[in-house]
Parts: structure tokens; C-alpha cells; sequence
């Protein structure tokens, strides 16, 4: 799992710490910590399944960009579009079981949190800009965000 804050990024050995993961619950349930995340639907549902751990005060990034009509959704179009970077994608189907994790696994997990919350900032910008006192983009897309988070799933034993 990977956090990222404005100064740190944190690598969350799942595996190793899955018995302790639902100290996690307390920030993920704080109502005046901001969580960014990306086309969170699945996360959502294993950090519930898996970790009973929950959400509150959810950013999606992937609604920002629907709200705002980008030609594509993925995060690897978000960061070129504003950070001019391209990502790596080629991690993204590793086995991740490995232990330790390689060097190169680690970059690319810190890769998929770290850009967010700038992303964030840009797209909350752009949601003010791109609406109007009739559609209030930023406010629908934190209202999306947080249906996403309403979705319950049950612990899978």
C-alpha cells in the first residue's frame, strides 16, 4: 500500500502488517484528513474486505477528470498532462509478493501516490474554473467521490 503526503511518501508492507492495518483506520477515518486517491472503486473494496478499514473525505481524481470531459481517465494521462511525466506501466501486473520488493517496484509504487495531491490541486482549480452557479463541478465531484466511499463490502474470510 502507498501513502503520500505532501513531504513523505510511505510504502505499507500489506502482508507483513496485516494484522496491525487497522490502526490506518483512524487517519482513512478522519473527516479533516483529505485522501487522494485514483479510480478508487477496487481500493476501497479490499481496504474494507481485506483490513476493515474505511473511507472519509475522498478525492477521486479519475471523477475530477470526468467532471472535466479529459479525453482519457488514467493516471498515467493526469501526469502528463500536468507534471509532463510519464509513468512506467510496466509494474503494474509485477508480483507483487515479493519480498523484499525490488528497488524498481518500490519507485513505481511511490510513482502512483506521490504527483496526487498536486493533481489534486490542479484539477480542484479546474473544476472551479470549468463551472457555474448552476453546476458546481467540485462539488459533484466530491459528492461521487464520497458515494464511492459508501460502497460497503463485507470481510472476506
Amino acid at each position: 500500500m502507498q501513502i503520500s503526503t505532501r513531504d513523505e511518501d510511505y510504502l505499507v508492507d500489506t502482508l507483513q502488517l496485516w494484522r496491525h492495518m487497522h490502526v490506518l483506520n483512524d487517519p482513512f477515518t478522519d473527516p479533516n484528513i483529505l485522501k487522494v486517491l485514483h479510480g478508487p472503486r477496487q481500493d476501497i473494496q479490499w481496504l474494507q474486505r481485506d483490513f476493515s478499514i474505511y473511507v472519509v473525505n475522498m478525492f477521486d481524481t479519475g471523477q475530477a477528470m470526468r467532471y472535466l470531459g479529459f479525453q482519457r481517465l488514467s493516471l498515467a494521462y493526469l501526469l502528463k498532462r500536468y507534471l509532463d511525466k510519464d509513468i512506467d506501466k510496466q509494474y503494474q501486473l509485477a508480483d507483487w509478493r515479493l519480498r523484499p520488493l525490488p528497488e524498481d517496484l518500490q519507485l513505481y509504487a511511490r510513482e502512483d501516490t506521490h504527483y496526487l495531491l498536486y493533481c489534486c490541486d490542479m484539477l480542484t482549480n479546474e473544476l472551479i474554473q470549468a463551472g457555474n452557479e448552476q453546476k458546481n463541478l467540485l462539488l459533484e465531484t466530491y459528492q461521487q467521490s464520497r458515494q464511492i466511499c459508501l460502497m460497503v463490502n463485507g470481510p472476506f474470510y
